[in-house]
């Protein structure tokens, strides 16, 4: 029976997106921290602009998600 091989990222790949994330991980964490509150003031005037609802939480839970995306890309990719 023939073997079928695995493919992986190539460790580059897997430096890039690990490196990415965490540098995402811990740009939103000092967003959601740091951020002046007229960001927040901000934010929220232009999505009831566009007839959404959300602020600057809901934006920094966003960026925090891709993160753990790129982060559990590169976990679940790695050989046994």
């Amino acid at each position: 029976m023939a073997q079928q091989s695995e493919k992986h990222f190539s460790p580059r790949t897997t430096n890039i997106l690990l490196v990415s994330s965490v540098v995402i991980l811990i740009a939103s964490v000092l967003i959601r921290y740091l951020a002046p509150a007229q960001w927040d003031t901000a934010i929220m005037q232009w999505a009831t602009g566009m007839g959404w609802e959300f602020g600057l939480q809901h934006v920094v839970l966003a960026i925090m998600g891709v993160g753990v995306f790129l982060f559990l890309l590169v976990a679940f990719d790695q050989p046994d």
